[in-house]
């Protein structure tokens, strides 16, 4: 084989790589419309009862997007939930080193990557560049000689048009492991390349919530969680990625909310950009949700489109939440993303859940255990997540408030009880703390 035909990476020609989504073209126009009318009241929590509620403050520096053509009251913040549109925060794009002082060059480099959502940071010399070894180094026909021992340590593609290419040949056989890209031949390789490394940028927390059985409460829990988090601060998503959801909208809004779901994304092609995701998504008291909006169950999205939009979704938002359903069903690339891992089991029995470890294997481990429900006489929840061979991380009380939210449409409002915060963000954590006050609460529900 020619020695030069390894650098090279025939792959087919690069797509579109942004979202083709109709619905999202008619979102635009109602959010239009909506704009040229009075502005509505900004949704609240119900008034703070005194012996038990808080009110959280806005965010310091943080507010709504400012839309033309809507009067003031849009911009006020609600005192107990941060009125934060969860698009607001830019992007959080992931970047690559261009060592070049070829003007042409760098514009053809920039075009590409923009294309694949990545920042290009432009440097003069070696030694501006060294200062980012740790990142990938794009390095023009023009610098390949200055190279060196200071960057050999780090990924390099060497890029240039096709007539310096034995340029780029001669000094990728003195780097080892570099890369060759001879452009425009290249160019498509090279945007594939870029996107690869945009798409897994991103440092949001991702907190995976499965149920060891039916009625354990996942979704309630969920939703519960990812609120907490927005109270806290966070900018956060709610994922709905149980295949056999009946959707949260009813549990969260009493009525169809303003955006886009699943169903809408069932035709989606290109990657889909973090900003197109805040801009589509619907809120639920600052919260991001992404779940079935019209008609539940209707399309089951792919591994494929779940792992699109986590990694759209860990650039732009600091909190996701997942809802994941039944914990056999659970994608394996998707536990493997997860910082948290918990594990819901409905407490009805001394056996309840026993052998749930067994059946995980090896990943019993990465898992805590939230036992729910009511709590019969005598039992020592220790004791069940024993039997379950699964570490405790504490036990969820049942409230009527949180009956009555959900079945009104208005679960989140619940959260005006500081006690019950508390509550959920512990037990977020996953760490194994276990309250025997809640406990007992949980008994004397």
């Amino acid at each position: 084989m020619n020695d030069e035909m390894r650098f090279v990476a025939r792959l087919p020609a690069a797509g579109q790589r942004t979202l083709q989504l109709p619905a999202l073209r008619a979102a635009r126009v109602r959010q239009d419309v909506r704009g040229t009318l009075p502005a509505p009241v900004p949704e609240r929590l119900p008034g703070p009862a005194p012996e038990s509620a808080e009110t959280t403050e806005p965010l310091p520096g943080r507010e709504p997007v400012r839309e033309p053509g809507v009067v003031e009251a849009k911009r006020a913040v609600s005192a107990d939930v941060p009125g934060v549109r969860a698009g607001s925060r830019p992007a959080e794009l992931a970047r690559c080193i261009l060592l070049s002082r070829d003007v042409e060059l760098a514009q053809v480099l920039a075009s590409i990557a923009v294309g694949a959502g990545v920042q290009l940071l432009p440097c003069r010399d070696v030694e501006q560049a060294a200062a980012y070894r740790d990142e990938v180094i794009l390095v023009g026909q023009d610098a390949v000689a200055e190279v060196g021992s200071r960057l050999a340590a780090s990924t390099l593609i060497l890029v240039g048009a096709e007539e310096h290419q034995d340029v780029l040949w001669r000094a990728a056989a003195t780097c080892p492991g570099a890369r060759v890209a001879v452009l425009p031949a290249a160019a498509a390789w090279l945007g594939e390349y870029l996107g690869e490394l945009g798409l897994h940028s991103g440092r949001a927390h991702l907190t995976l919530v499965a149920g060891a059985g039916g009625g354990a409460g996942t979704s309630t829990f969920a939703a519960l969680l990812a609120a907490t988090s927005t109270l806290e601060g966070s900018r956060t998503l709610l994922l709905d990625a149980d295949p056999h959801s009946a959707g949260l909208w009813p549990v969260l809004k009493a009525r169809e909310p303003d955006g886009l779901g699943w169903e809408d994304l069932e035709n989606s092609r290109g990657q889909l950009s973090p900003g197109q995701l805040a801009e589509i998504l619907p809120l639920s008291q600052g919260t991001a949700v992404l779940s079935w909006v019209r008609n539940p169950g209707c399309f089951v999205p792919s591994e494929a489109l779940l792992a699109e939009v986590l990694a759209a979704s860990r650039r732009i938002y600091e909190h996701i939440v997942i809802d994941a359903g039944h914990v056999t069903g659970v994608p394996a690339s998707m536990a493997a993303l997860a910082d948290t891992r918990l594990l819901l089991l409905a407490a009805r029995s001394v056996n309840a859940g026993a052998g749930t470890g067994r059946r995980l294997g090896e990943r019993a481990g990465d898992w805590r255990l939230i036992l729910t429900g009511r709590l019969a006489a005598g039992i020592d929840t220790r004791l069940l997540a024993q039997r379950a061979g699964i570490e405790l991380g504490g036990y969820f009380a049942p409230r009527r408030a949180i009956a009555r939210g959900a079945a009104d449409g208005s679960l989140m409002n619940v959260l005006v009880r500081r006690s019950l915060r508390r509550n959920v963000a512990a037990l977020g954590q996953g760490n194994g703390r276990h309250q025997e006050s809640e406990s007992e609460t949980g008994q004397a529900a």
